[in-house]
């Protein structure tokens, strides 16, 4: 079976976001609007095979875990579907 992910990586609440910091300053240079906090992340999407929708989480849970999020500052969550289901739709 055909998949796709979007995987979402954020720094935690208690690590401080230095880079989102230097960007919100920017954006309050540039805008009249007031920005009370402004925190970067990573989007990942991946299309991929798997036999089933149960290994394809587990396989996606894993790589987060291990390679695509550092698990002592960051948290990550992702969303999975079917590629095949999107055909059916259309």
């Amino acid at each position: 079976m055909k998949f796709r992910t979007k995987i979402y990586v954020r720094l935690r609440k208690a690590v401080s976001d230095s880079a989102g910091n230097a960007v919100m300053a920017a954006c309050g240079r540039m805008s009249d609007m007031t920005f009370n906090k402004l925190r970067l992340g990573k989007l990942i999407e991946i299309d991929f095979e798997a036999d089933n929708e149960e290994y394809a989480n587990e396989e996606i849970e894993k790589l987060c875990k291990r390679f695509l999020s550092n698990d002592v500052i960051e948290d990550f969550e992702f969303t999975l579907w079917s590629t095949e289901d999107e055909k059916q739709k259309n």
